[in-house]
């Protein structure tokens, strides 16, 4: 089994220290001092993509800091993979620290639950890393983008490759939004081509025993494994299907395939699986050049596309206030629409006005065996890529039509108390 020094042990140990941090009082906001308040997932299951989210988010800061058109600062909190406990940092954020815009996000339960919070009080929200495809679909928000692709982009990047490798797929879903809403695209598409399932469970969020699920799917015909679940559930799933040894009879298939996440379980023995992916050193454009930034940085945790969504998501807030010359979230949303960005990828990204989704390149990465690796922590390699149009599709689809709506009928409600920073 191929386990690196950075093991889910690592990133729990990590978690806690940052976590405790987050804690801590921040300093009172120097004038004219631009605050955005951070949030996600420091500790928790989802921790192995909120520490490397934070750390992309901090580069993309000091970048920004160093031009010197404003000066900025990170106001983070740990949300702890819970709704109710995002929530809560996102209100202290907002009334107590005063922070001017929102960012943040690895769990797509916490992301959505903060989206509500953020347009009931009129605060600018970038969701970072949260996939649940409702975040800009039927949980739309106006105050609310996303800066990843969305599980409907991800499953249409996978799912392309997939159905042309294996007909009979049993999926193991995390019982909660992201595994379920990963489930049913994946079903449209393997239905589409003929395909069958051949066998489907739901587990609970948090799952350190995966064995009976091992054993149903070793009872069917499947020639493809899906794991539909993310942090350390994708960790230990993973690790329990090499252990009962159906890599040797089925293709392994995620529908996010992470660094971060292969460093803790056995890679070298699911060499050759699919995995839904983001970003990596081989999308093009300036990825390489940002890929070798992001792994001078990274602490703990292998480079990855966790941190450079943090990156981005700084970046791209940065660049906005800085065009519109305000914080006023009204004045931010309407930047936010139709903006293009360099998305070092090998086509621009942007941000598209009808769903507030950050409509860019998707991709289906292939796991490698560490002979062919070109680190030892780049775990991935990118065997095809769709389009953003194609991987969102068209403003009409039934997602981005119902968050259209819901975009077109909200107002940005006036911040109580609060008086946007104005840039000279």
């Amino acid at each position: 089994m191929d386990f690196p020094a950075t093991t889910r042990r690592a990133f729990v140990g990590g978690s806690l220290a940052v976590g405790a941090a987050a804690a801590l009082p921040s300093a009172t906001r120097a004038a004219g001092t631009i605050r955005l308040g951070y949030i996600d997932s420091l500790s928790g299951p989802f921790a192995v993509g909120g520490i490397p989210q934070l750390n992309g988010a901090r580069l993309a800061l000091a970048d920004a800091n160093r031009r010197g058109r404003a000066r900025y600062e990170l106001v983070v909190a740990d949300d702890a993979t819970k709704p109710v406990v995002g929530t809560t940092e996102a209100r202290r954020l907002v009334e107590n620290e005063r922070v001017d815009v929102l960012l943040g996000g690895a769990s797509s339960a916490v992301g959505n639950a903060v989206s509500a919070y953020a347009q009931n009080a009129g605060v600018l929200y970038v969701a970072v890393g949260t996939h649940d495809t409702a975040m800009t679909g039927a949980k739309a928000n106006r105050v609310c983008f996303r800066q990843t692709c969305s599980l409907a982009m991800l499953s249409n990047a996978l799912g392309a490759e997939l159905v042309q490798r294996a007909k009979r797929w049993y999926f193991l879903v995390a019982d909660y939004a992201f595994g379920t809403d990963a489930r049913d695209r994946l079903k449209v598409i393997l239905d589409a081509h003929g395909g069958s399932v051949a066998g489907m469970d739901l587990h609970p969020l948090g799952t350190s025993d995966f064995s009976p699920y091992m054993v149903k799917a070793r009872a069917t015909d499947a020639d493809a494994f899906l794991l539909l679940n993310g942090g350390t559930d994708t960790q230990n799933a993973a690790t329990a299907f090499v252990q009962f040894g159906l890599q040797k009879r089925m293709l392994a298939a995620g529908v996010t395939g992470e660094n971060e996440l292969a460093a803790g379980f056995p890679a070298e023995e699911l060499a050759g699986s699919l995995w839904g992916y983001v970003w990596g050193p081989d999308a093009g454009g300036g990825a390489a050049s940002l890929h070798r930034r992001l792994a001078a940085v990274a602490q703990g945790f292998p480079p990855n596309w966790r941190q450079y969504l943090g990156y981005m998501a700084v970046a791209n807030i940065v660049e906005r206030i800085e065009a519109s010359g305000t914080t006023d979230t009204d004045t931010l949303v309407r930047a936010f629409e139709n903006h293009r960005y360099d998305a070092a990828k090998a086509q621009p990204g942007v941000y598209r006005a009808c769903d507030h989704q950050a409509v860019q390149e998707t991709y289906c990465a292939e796991m490698l065996p560490r002979a062919k690796r070109r680190d030892p922590n780049e775990y991935f390699r990118i065997v095809s890529a769709v389009g953003g149009e194609f991987a969102a599709g068209p403003c009409s689809n039934p997602d981005s039509a119902k968050a259209a709506a819901i975009i077109g009928g909200e107002k940005v409600p006036t911040r109580e108390g609060y008086t946007p920073v104005r840039l000279s």
